[in-house]
């Protein structure tokens, strides 16, 4: 009991130092912090108003009557955070480590925690090891790590997993034997699946070798199976399935070098961790296999050996002290090797010339084998290439990252377009010729201002690379460009495509890294540098640009979407529901992103974005270019002149204008504000016994005309008449006018129309009609038709005259010339149109067609819109997106009655049950 109270008293020591402060009530873990007002720099901690360094231990003082706690032991543990170290003070309580007496009266001596037998003279304390930064990663720790076996699958893959802000990220290698995986899928303990993913073929693959991908928002159940390791990743390669737990181990944060190690008995993977000022190395070898479980006291065999000439570099022998069993795990054991290297064998170590080999003592062929190299995370390096404060001012950008065989892929990218280089090169900027390490004479060969090649870092080049120590040089003719080179894992924005060099008038300059996913979702991250934006908002949008042949239209104006308000010099984040001609144009490199500050606006053409197929529309991008009311949805404004237009087989018409028809023969069509009308052409009478029709022509005549290249074109219309035919005239938009004949005269190539004269009607005035628009001459009035039950004669018809004029056809006549008769009426072959139906009359959304005597009906399908807020005009059929803030209001409480009603019907539904239920 006096013990608690004492340890609850030494959790409120620290407030009496910072009384603002708040601690954790823990009772085996008490936590402390190195921030405070107090604190002299970030490597110290401050605990009980005293001041600590790291790693250094103590036992908490409270002064009387309690005086110091022997069964607390603290220490100041280093702590990775943001990539710096901080100190972070941690105590546990090691009194139920203490050994039980075997004595019935054991005291507490002086000075100590545990208790003893009278005369013993050894200290039980001195034999419990407390390892508080190692207890930190194992908990804490936001790496995890993985190893991928299957049966019947020779090889397998191993992993590494880091979780942050909600989203986990992996990165997975394999052995050479497998080829690129298929499916990629989390599970449970119990293999319930919790997540899947489909694993494309990405830019980033073809640089490194390695499979990255994120799993963005983390529900927080699934959060708590990862953190208590219960969670297992499988993989789908075409040669079977592995799978592997998810776990935490120790030495993942300060991973600098990885490998895999590959056996015909077992699989495993190494953590390294180097201090390249010392020689000191940490290696723990994680693997599968090898031991059977359970069993204890296993030594092994651990050896560094050089690739170039087979020297050994290293022999260990190292004791498993108890293998692990297949619920432990996974079944995955680790070994733990701490030694120092001579600077030499440190180097090759980053350059993965040097191979560590594993096997148990005595059975040298259980062996497992592996390359060491930078470490297997997908870690993207980049840099802002800037000539600020020269003479001439340009810009950059370079991008890097290592693959899977050790070497570090590069591609850089200046505005200059055949650029005079003198020297590339990394350095660390320091200005101690002791300290300052560079890596000079960077091959590269430009080609339209974009140069790529690999290299090979030792390890003290890879430590200072990943820790953002190193900056990327590019010496011109006359400027020299400069930039820090950053680290971060690749998000869903590195996943696809390379980098976007963000420019302007000015001497700021950034980059954007940009990717579509399978969701159809954007995902941006970019920063700036240059002036002090730190505390300035900028604005940053999307836009995207039609065809390059109608750019310069005013028709075509390019469409703009804001994506965020930016803070500072960094931004990132996603947008959701793009257009499909958005995603069209973004395909094509058709769109750019635009970053405006104040006094600053920088743009970057987005030209690598890879696109899947399923996000792309299902037309091609030229036909949705020229179709109004696409464009319309996407926000642009369609000028009326554009509406009036007419689109037909790839190509735009005028209002008026009128062409030969391509999609069938015979037919002239016209361009009726926006309406696309298309007449058979009438042919004018012969005045001989055998007319014949010419190859490729419509219409009869008497006579061959020779085509000489000579004709009359009439009006409007390009078409060109042969010297000596005969035609009706076409008029939109009443078509074919019978009542003229035109004629190209041979002589001159002039145009010749006369009407034709009509016979005298011996009916009165008011009987006599003219049967249709077209018709030239009219006629009597014919009496009713009798009941169409009783059979009646079908108009006789000699072959020998065109009988082009018009005439009253009866329902029969309609029939049998493939019409049909629908709801009581008679529509001709061919015919088409809207139903009405009792009692809410037209029914404009379905159309009926009558094709050789079978009537059918379809209703339209209207266009998935984009917008929330849409209307349906009571002369349309579809809705569309609300245009200004009066449509906007009345879409919204269109919404809120459906809304309304809606919860109504599931009121009434849950009172029904309710009272079956009883």
């Amino acid at each position: 009991m006096w013990s608690v109270c004492i340890l609850q008293l030494l959790l409120l020591l620290p407030a009496f130092v910072h009384p603002r402060r708040r601690y954790s009530s823990s009772i085996n873990a008490i936590t402390g912090s190195a921030e405070g007002a107090h604190r002299n720099s970030a490597s110290e901690c401050r605990f009980g108003g005293e001041s600590y360094e790291l790693e250094q231990t103590w036992h908490p003082d409270l002064g009387p009557p309690f005086g110091v706690m022997f069964c607390v032991h603290c220490e100041c543990v280093p702590i990775h955070k943001k990539r710096r170290i901080v100190g972070r003070v941690r105590c546990k309580n090691i009194k139920s480590d203490c050994p039980k007496p075997n004595c019935p009266e054991p005291i507490l001596l002086p000075g100590r925690c545990c208790k003893v037998c009278p005369g013993q003279d050894n200290n039980p304390d001195n034999n419990i090891v407390v390892d508080l930064e190692r207890e930190e990663q194992e908990k804490n720790g936001r790496h995890y790590a993985s190893i991928l076996s299957g049966d019947g699958v020779e090889g397998g893959a191993i992993g590494r997993l880091y979780f942050r802000k909600k989203t986990l990220q992996w990165s997975l290698v394999w052995s050479d034997n497998l080829s690129p995986p298929l499916h990629l899928s989390f599970l449970d303990k119990q293999e319930n699946i919790l997540d899947e993913f489909t694993t494309p073929i990405t830019e980033l693959y073809n640089r490194t070798g390695k499979l990255c991908g994120t799993w963005p928002r983390l529900p927080r159940k699934y959060r708590r199976i990862l953190r208590s390791e219960e969670m297992q990743v499988s993989v789908v390669f075409p040669e079977g399935t592995v799978a592997g737990s998810i776990d935490k181990h120790y030495g993942l944060t300060s991973e600098l070098l990885s490998g895999i190690l590959i056996g015909s008995t077992g699989l495993g993977t190494a953590v390294i961790s180097i201090d390249v000022g010392t020689g000191s190395v940490h290696a723990n070898l994680l693997f599968r296999g090898l031991v059977e479980a359970g069993q204890s006291g296993v030594p092994f065999t651990i050896q560094f050996v050089r690739l170039d000439g087979g020297d050994l570099v290293l022999d260990e022998n190292v004791v498993l002290d108890s293998a692990a069993s297949p619920g432990s795990g996974n079944g995955v054991n680790s070994i733990e090797l701490r030694t120092v290297l001579d600077p030499a064998e440190i180097e090759a170590l980053g350059r993965a010339e040097i191979q560590v080999r594993l096997h148990p003592a005595g059975r040298p062929g259980d062996l497992l084998t592996g390359t060491i190299i930078p470490r297997i995370s997908c870690d993207m390096m980049d840099c802002v290439l800037s000539s600020r404060g020269q003479d001439r001012e340009i810009s950059g950008l370079a991008f890097m990252s290592f693959n899977k065989q050790g070497n570090l892929v590069y591609k850089i990218r200046i505005e200059e377009t055949n650029p005079e280089v003198k020297m590339i090169s990394l350095d660390n900027g320091k200005k101690s010729r002791r300290l300052f390490n560079i890596i000079p004479n960077i091959q590269a060969d430009f080609n339209n201002g974009v140069a790529q090649g690999e290299m090979r870092l030792t390890s003290g080049q890879v430590e200072e690379l990943l820790k953002e120590d190193f900056y990327f040089t590019i010496m011109l003719r006359d400027v020299a460009l400069r930039g820090r080179v950053l680290v971060q894992l690749a998000g869903p924005s590195h996943l696809a495509g390379e980098p976007v060099l963000l420019s302007g008038n000015s001497t700021v300059s950034g980059l954007s890294w940009v990717s579509l996913d399978n969701n159809c979702r954007l995902y941006y991250a970019l920063r700036v540098e240059g002036a002090d934006l730190d505390s300035t908002e900028a604005v940053l949008d999307l836009e995207d640009y039609p065809l390059e042949n109608l750019k310069a239209l005013p028709l075509f104006p390019s469409h703009r979407r804001q994506l965020q308000v930016c803070q500072g010099r960094r931004c990132s984040g996603h947008a959701d529901s793009l257009h499909k001609l958005t995603i069209s144009r973004l395909h094509s490199g058709d769109a750019a992103l635009l970053l405006s500050y104040p006094d600053v606006n920088l743009k970057g053409m987005l030209d690598n974005v890879d696109t899947p197929l399923s996000c792309l529309p299902k037309h091609n991008r030229n036909s949705l270019e020229r179709v109004p009311g696409y464009l319309n949805d996407l926000g642009e404004k369609v000028p009326e002149t554009l509406l009036q237009k007419c689109y037909y087989e790839g190509a735009f018409y005028d209002d008026g204008q009128q062409w030969d028809a391509s999609h069938t023969q015979c037919q002239m069509c016209s361009c009726q504000r926006g309406k696309v009308v298309c007449d058979v052409m009438i042919c004018p009478p012969t005045n001989c016994t055998d007319p014949i029709i010419p190859e490729g022509e419509c219409c009869a005549t008497c006579s061959i005309h020779h085509n000489s290249g000579r004709g009359c074109s009439l009006g409007g219309n390009n078409r060109i008449h042969p010297e000596g035919s005969k035609w009706h005239p076409y008029i939109p938009p009443f078509g074919f006018s019978r009542c003229a004949v035109c004629t190209c005269k041979s002589e001159n190539l002039t145009v010749e129309c006369y009407k034709e004269s009509c016979p005298r009607l011996d009916c009165p005035h008011t009987e006599q009609i003219r049967p249709g628009p077209l018709s030239c001459c009219k006629e009597c009035k014919l009496p009713d038709p009798k009941d169409e039950t009783e059979e009646l004669d079908l108009v006789p018809v000699d072959t020998d005259k065109l009988n082009d004029m018009g005439m009253v056809r009866t329902g029969l006549d309609i029939l049998a010339s493939g019409g049909c008769k629908w709801k009581g009426q008679y529509h001709e072959n061919g015919d088409s149109w809207h139903p009405t139906v009792l009692p809410w009359g037209e029914m404009n959304c379905v159309n009926c067609s009558c094709k050789d005597g079978e009537a059918s009906c379809i209703k339209r399908r209207c266009p998935v819109l984009s917008c929330k807020l849409q209307i349906r005009d009571d002369s349309q059929c579809c809705p569309r997106c609300a245009a200004n803030r009066a449509e906007q209001l009345r879409a919204a409480q269109r919404l809120a009655a459906s809304h309304r009603r809606r919860q109504r019907r599931l009121r009434r539904l849950r009172h029904r049950n309710g009272q079956l239920h009883r």
